[in-house]
């Protein structure tokens, strides 16, 4: 399993690959749903490290 530290990492990584690749073609809105999405995936891998270390 890896850490939440790595997971974390991850996934702000990915998304700021994908903000840099799409990052002149967006405006207000894209960046707003960017952001939102960008939230919920961290919510979604601290929650998943939760859920994995209390099954443990």
């Amino acid at each position: 399993m890896r850490s939440l530290i790595v997971n974390l990492l991850l996934v702000v990584a990915v998304f700021a690959l994908a903000l840099v690749a799409l990052g002149s073609g967006m405006g207000g809105v894209e960046i707003g749903i960017w952001f939102f999405a960008q939230l919920a995936a961290i919510t979604f891998v601290v929650l998943r490290y939760v859920r994995q270390r209390r099954l443990s």
